[in-house]
């Protein structure tokens, strides 16, 4: 039998949402039906994830390939991408992320393939951008939309989006939740690590240290926490784990050592190991200003731990408020510290919240129906 021939291309290799998702298709679609290949940056930890795959991925880096726009390496990763898509004769191309989205799309349609399928994961158009850029990323992703056969939304917020900006064609859009596999948890090796106490509440968070995610807005809200006379050694203190890297990592740390918070608040990087030290929080905390279908959330809703979050995207379809965890509005710093104040208080509230969440996440979320989505999406 033919297999069919599939080219996912995503910006960065860097490991990030849309690369896990990547990966998992990459992983996940049946080897004696597909025969997959991966274009995206080259030397971040997904090319080394996709290489290491038993069914024998093919990856393509792609240099030229970055997040920012530049006149120059745009057109040399458009070229690149366009000798490789007429090189290799796919039957599919499917785009992730907004530059591979824009600049894979069209490679795609010149090079003459049948079908090209991009998934938004989050829109990368927002309010906080200036109007000249707003309506330059709105050109862009609605010029893409016109050349593909399909576009995947992560969350019915973001199809709702699409639509009212017409990014694409009403019967282009479609909705795939994302998916994650269920965490093989590392309990107490963070709290080993960092010589906390099981009694101590640890707030942690696993996010890229970016504008999108306010981690400046997160330590306002650990300072608050940290200083409380609440916050006391004979209850159990309170800690914030941050998990991630980015270029807000300085302004971090600078923080820290402003506010004397070293002791309390840890900035750990990148974790390849992050999924499986979530067991080790008490609650999960993502207070993004714009968000898409965060996999950190489905993380940490499958290992059991109560989500306090900014309402902002899909979100709201992922945590229910009062029930498997506090959703505020974003940058609400008294409510933050307000929801965050009453889960620590509150270990059996933790627990049943924990627990919706994980039964909720294994029923919405599971990696095994977003690659059969997929699957279905390849085939129709």
């Amino acid at each position: 039998m033919t297999r069919i021939k599939v080219l996912l291309i995503v910006t960065l290799s860097e490991l990030g949402g849309a690369q896990k998702v990547v990966y998992h298709i990459a992983a996940g679609l049946p080897p004696e039906q597909f025969e997959v290949t991966v274009a995206c940056a080259p030397g971040g930890e997904l090319v080394n994830w996709l290489r290491n795959l038993p069914r024998g991925v093919q990856v393509m880096e792609i240099s030229g390939l970055k997040r920012n726009i530049s006149l120059w390496d745009d057109l040399k990763a458009f070229k690149k991408l366009y000798a490789l898509i007429k090189k290799g004769a796919f039957d599919i191309v499917h785009c992730h992320s907004s530059k591979a989205g824009v600049l894979g799309r069209l490679a795609a349609y010149f090079a003459g393939v049948p079908k090209i399928y991009f998934t938004a994961h989050g829109w990368g158009i927002n309010e906080y951008q200036s109007r000249p850029v707003r309506f330059f990323y709105t050109w862009a992703e609605r010029l893409a939309g016109v050349v593909s056969t399909g576009v995947v939304c992560v969350s019915e917020s973001d199809l709702l989006k699409g639509r009212n900006l017409r990014l694409a064609a009403n019967d282009k859009l479609k909705v795939i939740y994302n998916g994650m596999p269920e965490p093989r948890p590392k309990e107490g090796v963070l709290r080993g690590e960092l010589n906390i106490r099981k009694e101590d509440i640890v707030i942690g968070s696993v996010a890229r240290l970016a504008p999108q995610k306010d981690p400046l807005f997160l330590l306002e809200v650990a300072g608050r926490m940290i200083t409380s006379p609440d916050n006391n050694q004979d209850r159990g203190r309170v800690y914030f784990v941050i998990i991630g890297d980015g270029p807000l990592r300085s302004r971090c740390e600078e923080f820290v050592n402003l506010k004397n918070l070293q002791g309390s608040v840890f900035l750990m990087g990148a974790r390849e190991d992050a999924a499986e030290l979530l067991r080790d929080f008490d609650v999960f905390v993502l207070f993004s200003r714009w968000e898409g279908l965060p996999l950190t959330i489905i993380e940490a809703m499958l290992a059991g731990r109560p989500v306090v979050a900014s309402a902002v995207g899909g979100v709201s379809e992922m945590v229910v408020d009062q029930k498997t965890g506090l959703l505020i509005n974003a940058s609400d710093g008294r409510a933050a510290v307000q929801a965050l104040r009453e889960l620590a208080a509150d270990r059996e509230r933790r627990l049943s919240m924990g627990e919706a969440g994980r039964r909720r996440a294994v029923e919405l979320f599971s990696i095994n129906e977003m690659v059969n989505k997929y699957r279905e999406l390849y085939l129709s």
